[in-house]
């Protein structure tokens, strides 16, 4: 996104369309600070990735979930 603008358009309408369509939206495959920022710039409810988290075992997860505080990034 951050190096083609017409991937940000693609991205923006599609948020606004499950917006308001009634859907929160979680942008996949997140791995770097720039996309994460741009996602919430763009209006984006949740994101998942490398940049935010590797996959976990299930005890490890609670804790990393328990200590983020909601934060994400």
């Amino acid at each position: 996104m951050a190096e083609d603008d017409n991937d940000a358009v693609i991205v923006r309408s599609t948020i606004d369309l499950a917006h308001n369509l009634g859907y929160l939206v979680v942008a996949e495959g997140v791995e770097n600070r720039d996309a994460l920022d741009l996602l919430v710039v763009l209006g984006c409810d949740h994101a998942q990735g490398y940049h935010i988290g590797y996959p976990l075992p299930a005890d490890e997860l609670v804790l990393w979930i328990k200590n983020s505080h909601g934060r994400i990034g």
